[in-house]
């Protein structure tokens, strides 16, 4: 799994480091009703089994062991939208904003 970003949630992003002074890390796949979708944390553990898949504007990216390994080669993409009132434990959200994942649409195996 490789992890890159839109231009708007890098300016999200660098906001959100603007107004924190904290360790910023962004994990996948830890929400409880948001399955895969980015968090933004501060100083924050993303845990035993997490595996760094990036790094945005100098934030590393995690995710679980499990996602990393089914999207093992493939390229997710985290965007941005804005001017959104959300509640999330994600941080961006006090900026109006909530990051998203792009995945790529992949045929599901026979079983």
């Amino acid at each position: 799994m490789k992890v890159s970003a839109t231009d708007k949630a890098l300016r999200v992003i660098n906001e959100v480091k603007s107004v924190r002074s904290g360790r910023l890390v962004i994990t996948l796949g830890t929400g409880c009703c948001e399955s895969t979708a980015p968090f933004l944390y501060e100083d924050f553990d993303p845990g035993p089994d997490a595996k760094k898949v990036g790094d945005i504007a100098g934030v590393e990216v995690y995710a679980p062991g499990w996602l990393a390994d089914l999207y093992e080669g493939d390229e997710m993409v985290i965007d941005a939208d804005t001017e959104v009132i959300t509640e999330s434990f994600s941080i961006e959200t006090v900026i109006d904003a909530r990051l998203k994942l792009e995945i790529p649409e992949r045929e599901l195996p026979k079983p």
